[in-house]
């Protein structure tokens, strides 16, 4: 009884063990859009994914625009665009909530291979954009 005990313990330790929670941060400026622009707007992204779960928290600010539409896209290098896969819901700032990643968006995101890109009448193709970093 004991060893079936310690073996239920020790598989649940494990499965417990491979579910984290990941810090992730991204700095929007026009200097990282693709192409550049002059944008004086800027915005950070903080986000929280729970592996477990698959949610993705996001707590979006910004200054200086005024979106149309905020956007997750991906995967795609800094110098590169990608596709949008997440939209935000558009707000003023700040911009927060939770979305559940499918298990492939979970990666580019935690691959540094996601951006948020927020868009603007000026700016339609995107005036900032952040690469996601872990922390």
């Amino acid at each position: 009884m004991t060893i079936v005990l310690t073996g239920l313990f020790l598989l649940t330790a494990t499965v417990a063990g491979q579910a984290a929670t990941v810090s992730l941060t991204a700095n929007l400026l026009g200097g990282n859009a693709v192409p550049q622009n002059k944008s004086d707007a800027f915005g950070e992204g903080q986000f929280s994914y729970d592996s477990q779960s698959g949610k993705l928290e996001y707590y979006l600010t910004y200054d200086g625009t005024t979106p149309t539409r905020i956007d997750l896209h991906g995967p795609a290098k800094p110098n590169e665009n990608g596709p949008a896969f997440l939209s935000f819901p558009v707000s003023a700032s700040p911009v927060s909530g939770t979305a559940t990643l499918t298990k492939v968006q979970a990666e580019a995101v935690l691959a540094g291979t996601a951006y948020v890109d927020m868009h603007s009448q000026v700016y339609p193709d995107g005036e900032i954009r952040g690469q996601i970093r872990r922390q």
